[in-house]
C-alpha cells in the first residue's frame, strides 16, 4: 500500500424554520451573552422542542443577533458561521461600548471571541508533514471534555524509501493557554506501529510494535475553522530495540 486516504464527512448545520424567525426582535449590535453554566445546548429555534446543534461552555463570549418576543431566548452566531439559540437564563448578557466609533468588533476582538478548546466538542482534523524527512499523511478524531483537555485517537502513514510505517494511537492533549483564539497545548501518549518495509530496508520486521509519544502544538481559530500545528517525537519499542523519529505536521481542524 503506497497511499492512504480519508474520506471527510461534511455535517450539514440543522437551521431554524422561517416561520420560527418571524417576529424576532433585533437586538443591540453591540450586545454579547457570555455564558454562565458549565454546559448549555444551542438548539436549532426558540423552544426546547427545537434540535440541539451545539453545544457552548462557561465563560465563553457570543454576539446576541436576535431575541425571541418573549425574551425567553437568544440567538447567537457561532464560530463555524452558523447560529442558534440559547436560553436567556443561561447567560449573561452585556453591551459594550465601541470607543472607536465603529460599528463592527475588529479581526482580532471576533477571534479572540472563543478558544478552540470548548466543552463537549467533536473535533476531526486532517494533516500532512514529515517524517524522518519522508511525507506523513494523518487523520485525528478528538473529544474535548473542557477547555483545558482533549483526548485524541489518530492514524498516520509515511510511505517513503524506509518502506510504509503506519502508526495509531490514542493521545492527551493538554491545553497550556492563553485563552484566546492562540492556544498552546502539550501532548503525550501511547499506541502501536507498523512497517512494510521496503526490499532494502532491515531495520523494521512487519510485525507491530509499541510506540510511546510526546510532544505539543499549537490550535489557531480562524472564523469557520481552526488551524493546527504539531510536533511529536515517536519512539518505537521491542524487547532488544528502539527506533526514535520526529514528526512534524500542520492541517485544519474541524469542530462540532
Amino acid at each position: 500500500m503506497k497511499r492512504m486516504a480519508w474520506v471527510l464527512l461534511c455535517l450539514v448545520p440543522v437551521l431554524p424554520a422561517a416561520a420560527a424567525a418571524q417576529g424576532m426582535s433585533r437586538v443591540p449590535v453591540r450586545v454579547k451573552l457570555r455564558v454562565m453554566a458549565q454546559s448549555v445546548p444551542v438548539r436549532s429555534g426558540p423552544g426546547g422542542s427545537y434540535l440541539e446543534i451545539a453545544r457552548v461552555g462557561r465563560d465563553q463570549v457570543y454576539d446576541a443577533i436576535d431575541r425571541s418576543p418573549d425574551g425567553a431566548w437568544y440567538r447567537i452566531r457561532l464560530t463555524r458561521g452558523i447560529s442558534g439559540w440559547v436560553l436567556g437564563e443561561l447567560v449573561w448578557p452585556f453591551e459594550v461600548v465601541d470607543e472607536a466609533g465603529s460599528g463592527e468588533p475588529g479581526l482580532l476582538a471576533r477571534l479572540s471571541q472563543n478558544s478552540p478548546f470548548g466543552d463537549g466538542r467533536l473535533t476531526i482534523s486532517l494533516q500532512g508533514g514529515t517524517l524522518q524527512s519522508e511525507g506523513l499523511f494523518t487523520f485525528r478524531v478528538g473529544y474535548q471534555p473542557s477547555q483545558y483537555y482533549a483526548l485524541e485517537l489518530f492514524a498516520s502513514e509515511s510511505p517513503g524509501k524506509l518502506g510504509n510505517i503506519l502508526t495509531y494511537a490514542v493521545e492527551l492533549l493538554v491545553a497550556v493557554g492563553p485563552w484566546r483564539f492562540i492556544v498552546p497545548f502539550l501532548a503525550a501518549g501511547a499506541g502501536g506501529g507498523t512497517s512494510l518495509p521496503g526490499q532494502d530496508v532491515r531495520l523494521f520486521s512487519s510485525r507491530t510494535q509499541f510506540m510511546l509519544l510526546g510532544g505539543g502544538g499549537v490550535l489557531i481559530a480562524l472564523p469557520g475553522i481552526n488551524l493546527r500545528l504539531d510536533a511529536r517525537r515517536l519512539v518505537l519499542l521491542t524487547a532488544d530495540q528502539h527506533w526514535g523519529a520526529l514528526a512534524l505536521s500542520g492541517g485544519f481542524m474541524l469542530s462540532f
